[in-house]
C-alpha cells in the first residue's frame, strides 16, 4: 500500500511582528524626511546609517544587472596587447596586435583601403596573422582587397552564406580576387574554432544559423587576454543575437564593438546583458545618411552605465591591455 504524504500545518503569519516592523520603518523614513538636519547635529553617527541605508536602497534597484567584468582603467605592466578601431568613416576596421600577431578585421568602404594600408604602414605592421571580412557589405569588405595587395595574409576568414545570398557584386569579387592572388583558400567561419597568439585567443562565436540577411551573417568574435576580453559583432542584428545567445555561447566581454554602427536593429536589451560590458564602442561616419548611432541604442547603452566611444567624435580609438587593466587613447 503506498503511503500517504502528511500534509504539515501551515504556519499562521505573525501580524504583530509584521506591524511593529512597519510602523518601526516608517518611523525611520517620517524622522529622514523631517528631521534630517538635527539628526545630523546631535547624533554624529547618524551619517553612516544615512549611507547604509542608501546602499541598501541601492542594491536593492540594482539586483537585475550583473556586476560588471574584471578589469578597469588604470596602470599597465609587462606585456600588453592592442585592439584599434580604426576610422574609416561609415565602415568598420579593427586591428588586434598580441604578441607578435597582428589581426585585421575588416577595411571599410572600397575608397578606404589605402587609408588603413597607412594605418598600418605608421604602426609598423607587415604580415597579417589573419584576416576577418565580418560579411559581404562594401562598408565591411571593401577596402580589403586593397589591403591584402599590400600585406601578405595567413589566412582569411569568411562567413558561411547560403547560395541564393552570396554577392555578385564587384566589391565581393574583388576580394576572392585578392584572396586568389595570396595563393589562399577561403576558411569558412565555423563557431567554436579558436585561434591562440602568443597570450592571446580569438575565438569564433558565430554566426550559428544560416540567414538570408548579410548583415547576420556577420563573423563574430571575441579575443581574450588575461582577464580583459572584447566583443566584435560585424552588423549582426537582433535576431541573431537572440540566436546567439540560445546557442549559449560565452558572449561577456570588457569590450563591445556595437553591431551595424549604433543601429536600432542591433544591440537589443537582452543581448547587451549578456555581454556586460564596461566600454561600447561605434564604428560610424560623421553626418552619416543613415544617422547612426540611433538615438534608442545611445539611451540604451548609457542608461546601461557603459562608457562609449565613437569614431566619428574620437576619430581612431586604441585600447591598450595587461591582461587586468587597460588604457583607452584617442586620436580626437
Amino acid at each position: 500500500m503506498a503511503k500517504r504524504k502528511r500534509r504539515s500545518r501551515k504556519q499562521p503569519l505573525n501580524w504583530a511582528a509584521i506591524i511593529s516592523s512597519a510602523i518601526i520603518v516608517s518611523a525611520f523614513i517620517i524622522s529622514y524626511l523631517a528631521f534630517g538636519d538635527q539628526l545630523r547635529s546631535y547624533f554624529p553617527a547618524w551619517r553612516e546609517v544615512e549611507n547604509t541605508f542608501s546602499e541598501i536602497w541601492q542594491t536593492l534597484l540594482q539586483t537585475d544587472r550583473p556586476s560588471k567584468p574584471a578589469g578597469s582603467s588604470g596602470e599597465l605592466s609587462g606585456e600588453t596587447a592592442e585592439v584599434h578601431f580604426i576610422d574609416v568613416g561609415q565602415g568598420d576596421c579593427m586591428l588586434i596586435r598580441c604578441d607578435g600577431a597582428d589581426i585585421l578585421i575588416d577595411a571599410g568602404e572600397n575608397n578606404q583601403g589605402e587609408t588603413v594600408n597607412a594605418y598600418l604602414d605608421k604602426i609598423g605592421v607587415d604580415d597579417l596573422d589573419l584576416v576577418i571580412g565580418t560579411h559581404a557589405h562594401s562598408d565591411h569588405i571593401g577596402g580589403l582587397d586593397v589591403v591584402l595587395s599590400s600585406h601578405q595574409a595567413d589566412a582569411v576568414i569568411l562567413p558561411p552564406m547560403k547560395d541564393s545570398v552570396v554577392p555578385t557584386t564587384r566589391t565581393y569579387e574583388d576580394l576572392l580576387y585578392a584572396i586568389g592572388g595570396q595563393g589562399l583558400e577561403i576558411t569558412t567561419a565555423v563557431p567554436g574554432d579558436i585561434y591562440t597568439f602568443g597570450d592571446g585567443t580569438l575565438e569564433i562565436l558565430g554566426p550559428v544559423k544560416e540567414y538570408d540577411d548579410l548583415n547576420n551573417t556577420s563573423v563574430v568574435c571575441r579575443f581574450e587576454y588575461g582577464e580583459i576580453s572584447f566583443l566584435f559583432t560585424g552588423d549582426m542584428e537582433a535576431d541573431a543575437e537572440s540566436d546567439l545567445l540560445q546557442s549559449g555561447a560565452n558572449v561577456e566581454a570588457d569590450f563591445l564593438k556595437l553591431g551595424h554602427h549604433g543601429s536600432s536593429t542591433s544591440t537589443s536589451e537582452d543581448f547587451l546583458r549578456a555581454v556586460n560590458p564596461s566600454v561600447c564602442l561605434i564604428e560610424v561616419g560623421e553626418g552619416n545618411s543613415y544617422n547612426h548611432p540611433h538615438a534608442e541604442t545611445i539611451a540604451l547603452v548609457e542608461g546601461y552605465g557603459c562608457e562609449i566611444y565613437r569614431t566619428d567624435l574620437n576619430g581612431s580609438i586604441v585600447v591598450q591591455t595587461d591582461g587586468k587593466n587597460w588604457n583607452i587613447a584617442t586620436e580626437k
